[in-house]
């Protein structure tokens, strides 16, 4: 009888001492996702304040280019330039808005599944709006030059003749379907080597990369 009941002793102690051993893993595995979050959320704070930079830097530029046309109102070869720029601007802060609002979207209570998906959908949407920008980045440079030369110095680009003109606007137009053909042409061949990755994650912003990074190890952990 004494043996019995020293054997359901050591039974519940050891029902006891595996329940502790649960809590504890369990407490671990929270410390562990509290702590990788909290770093995903600083990763991320610093990619908003990036992006929040951007943005004023582009109203900025919205705000300029507004009082360039409001001293030009009487020369329509200013103003249109200066209206193409001003869009141009403005294109960009709307991109940069919708990444903010994406950002703000996180919610860090959420499944990490479904915290990975935001990131990924951002750092899409990242890499299209700076593919976007250095497509159009060929056109911009005449309406830059037109305004910025009018600005600065009180030239006329004109002075230089239509033809002048033309011939850097069709430049402009030439760059594009040749970035088009290279990126078609050897995008995948180069997309899959580590440093074309590794630009990717620039494009996309090593703040960004940091929190993927510290969202992936917790997915990791949670399936073992």
């Amino acid at each position: 009888m004494e043996n019995a009941v020293e054997l359901d002793e050591i039974k519940n102690l050891w029902a006891e001492s595996n329940r502790n051993l649960e809590a504890s893993m369990r407490l671990n595995s929270i410390l562990m996702q509290q702590s990788n979050l909290r770093k995903t959320e600083t990763s991320l704070q610093s990619l908003a304040r990036s992006i929040a930079l951007e943005v004023i830097v582009n109203v900025i530029g919205v705000v300029l280019i507004g009082v360039f046309i409001s001293s030009n109102l009487n020369e329509p070869r200013f103003i249109v330039p200066a209206a193409l720029i001003d869009i141009y601007f403005i294109a960009l802060i709307v991109a940069g808005a919708r990444q903010l609002a994406e950002l703000r979207g996180i919610d860090y209570d959420e499944p990490v599944v479904a915290i990975q998906t935001r990131l990924e959908r951002l750092r899409l949407r990242r890499i299209w709006t700076t593919l976007a920008t250095l497509l159009f980045a060929p056109l911009m440079w005449v309406p830059f030059m037109i305004v910025g030369l009018r600005a600065v110095f009180g030239a006329d680009a004109y002075a230089g003749g239509a033809a002048w003109l033309a011939g850097n606007v069709l430049f402009g137009l030439a760059v594009i379907p040749v970035a088009i053909f290279l990126a078609r042409r050897y995008g995948s061949r180069l997309a899959a080597s580590k440093p074309m990755r590794a630009l990717a994650d620039s494009i996309a912003g090593h703040s960004l990369k940091s929190a993927m990074d510290s969202l992936d190890s917790i997915r990791r952990f949670e399936e073992c």
